[in-house]
């Protein structure tokens, strides 16, 4: 076997989960995804099966916004409600009296939760009787930016259809308002109460201990630098793990609902799938933004510049000394506490697991842009070297702590 954590290995796996497409829950893409996981732990000699799990999913189709002849790509807010097949006209409206028309909506908030203004914002709109509206988040890029939807929202299609357009686009629209001028609007696709998604659950069996590594597989676009990177990791640690000669079991798991509420990673904790935590030597969950590059912008060309200094390396109390030792050579991941209310690591600490998550963002975090030229390969081998190196030490001081 080649190196599994090389940046080669890594890189190709990087390459292959953003040539699939784009990685919404549910999809075709999704579930080609998963195969494939499962596919690999498989050639890697762990067991591997699929954990199916039900909800309600847009399968979209087609979405874009035009006016005075000028299309601008858009992207629905989740949970959609389709137009239909055929796109209708309407007027643009910023304000005033929007019986019949689009309503222009700046939203403020990334994250739709209960909390943010999405709901607000859209309920107040539909009551005034607007037939759909045409909204944009304000985002540095420029571009669209994916939002995440966290329950109930989630699977609650809105009173009215949501098209998002890119902040860029946003002037034309605003202008095409002032004058009152017609906008054709297309959000077509399949709203399917009955939709399947999957989880890939792979398991090395040799004890009674067990070292647990997860990572989301889904999110709205490519997602290489956002997801491709904890799923290279994920699969170049399974194989590191299959031909090592760690005593402990190890259970991978690839999980699916991420952008729309964590939905994958709570069906896992619903089922009889998983090692207690007395069990369990420490978990690790491969967040976001794994080993990826920041940039400078110069006259508007971006440029690397080495890694993203905003990753956080986030861990539950008793393993943060360890951490701090294991990640010395990589300063930009500095172990604390995990005290914040993002990402799935605050699920895995709830239930009682002593647990570290590597995550950050990153210049396409969430963008369709998000391509494989995020992420620094050689960086996410030097981490996953440096992960190995971590569990043995990590099961040395659990196995001294136990004994």
């Amino acid at each position: 076997m080649t190196d599994p954590l090389s940046p080669e290995a890594l890189r190709a796996d990087v390459i292959q989960y953003a040539r699939m497409g784009e990685h919404r829950t549910a999809s075709k893409v999704d579930l080609e995804t998963a195969g494939w996981i499962k596919e690999e732990m498989l050639a890697a000699g762990l067991q591997a099966d699929f954990d199916t799990w039900p909800l309600r999913q847009f399968q979209l189709e087609s979405c874009w916004v035009e006016t005075l002849g000028t299309r601008i790509g858009a992207f629905p807010l989740w949970h959609p409600t389709p137009i239909g097949n055929d796109p209708i006209n309407l007027p643009l409206a910023a304000g005033g009296d929007l019986r019949g028309k689009s309503a222009l909506v700046l939203f403020d908030d990334l994250m739709v939760t209960a909390k943010s203004d999405h709901a607000t914002k859209i309920e107040a709109a539909a009551q005034a009787g607007a037939r759909a509206i045409v909204g944009c988040t304000p985002h540095a890029s420029g571009e669209i930016y994916g939002q995440n939807v966290i329950p109930p929202l989630n699977q609650k299609p809105w009173p009215i259809p949501v098209l998002m357009v890119a902040p860029k686009h946003w002037h034309v629209l605003s202008d095409a308002a002032d004058h009152g001028d017609l906008a054709t609007l297309c959000l077509s696709g399949i709203d399917n109460p009955a939709a399947k998604a999957r989880n890939v659950v792979s398991r090395l069996d040799r004890g009674s201990r067990w070292i647990v590594v997860s990572t989301p597989q889904s999110g709205w676009f490519r997602c290489a630098g956002e997801r491709g990177a904890g799923i290279a990791l994920l699969l170049g640690l399974a194989r590191w793990a299959a031909a090592s000669n760690m005593p402990q079991s190890f259970l991978f798991l690839s999980n699916s609902g991420h952008e729309i509420g964590h939905m994958g990673i709570h069906h896992i904790f619903e089922q009889d799938l998983l090692p207690s935590p007395d069990q369990t030597d420490f978990w690790l969950h491969l967040g976001a933004s794994i080993g990826t590059r920041a940039y400078a912008q110069t006259d508007g060309v971006l440029s690397p510049r080495g890694p993203e200094p905003e990753s956080w390396l986030f861990c539950s109390g008793d393993l943060q000394a360890p951490l701090e030792r294991a990640f010395e050579a990589l300063p930009h991941l500095s172990a604390e506490p995990y005290n914040r209310k993002n990402g799935e690591i605050r699920w895995i600490l709830k239930r009682g697991y002593s647990a570290f998550s590597l995550m950050g963002p990153q210049r396409f975090f969430h963008l369709a842009s998000d391509g494989p030229e995020a992420v620094d390969a050689a960086l996410l081998s030097t981490i996953g070297r440096t992960l190995c190196r971590t569990f043995k030490a990590l099961a040395s001081v659990q196995e001294e702590a136990a004994t």
